[in-house]
């Protein structure tokens, strides 16, 4: 995680946490006191990668902030509310995506629940990258098909002659195979469709 965004009403405990996480996290971190203002800063500000709301607000519980994030971000979000609300909401909140931490909790506590969910977060993310790199590859494997379907249909070739050519022609233009396959794939549609 790169960027944390700390929602609270409370300027003693927010001077508190702010000053924990740039303790133990070499996080970048923004500060706002209501729901409206983080909402505000979620949607210009994508890459906030965890929230922290520290119920209750100024102009909200907090629990329905701790709810759209959830829902309409990427941003992870931890909500810090009294241990009863916290035990009463516990599986709403879950469901919603969102972690509570019961107050008072310990530094300690606090500490283990930001590591685990950067840990999750960085885990998520080596896992999305390598989904995009595999949808790439297939991306790549479609057109190369596509071409040498084409260079089969339209020029009767065989599908080891439609291979050798688009390999030959990738080459002879110093370009990456999926390249030159858009390349005949535009050349046959202008010729032939």
């Amino acid at each position: 995680m790169e960027k944390v965004l700390v929602v609270s009403s409370n300027k003693t405990f927010s001077e508190s946490l702010l000053a924990f996480l740039r303790e133990y996290f070499s996080y970048e971190l923004r500060f706002e006191e209501s729901a409206y203002q983080a909402l505000n800063v979620l949607e210009s500000d994508t890459g906030i990668d965890l929230v922290v709301v520290n119920s209750p607000l100024m102009d909200e519980t907090g629990i329905e902030l701790a709810e759209k994030i959830a829902e309409n971000f990427t941003a992870n979000c931890i909500l810090l509310i009294k241990a009863e609300a916290a035990e009463k909401l516990s599986e709403r909140m879950e469901k919603a995506g969102v972690i509570p931490v019961g107050k008072p909790f310990s530094k300690t506590v606090l500490y283990q629940i930001i590591r685990t969910v950067d840990i999750a977060a960085m885990r998520a993310m080596s896992l999305y990258l390598k989904n995009k790199k595999l949808e790439e590859k297939l991306s790549d494997i479609k057109t190369i098909d596509k071409a040498k379907f084409m260079l089969m249909e339209y020029k009767s070739m065989t599908e080891e002659q439609a291979h050798q050519y688009l390999e030959k022609y990738a080459m002879n233009k110093r370009k990456k195979k999926n390249i030159a396959a858009l390349d005949i794939i535009d050349k046959l549609s202008e010729q032939y469709l």
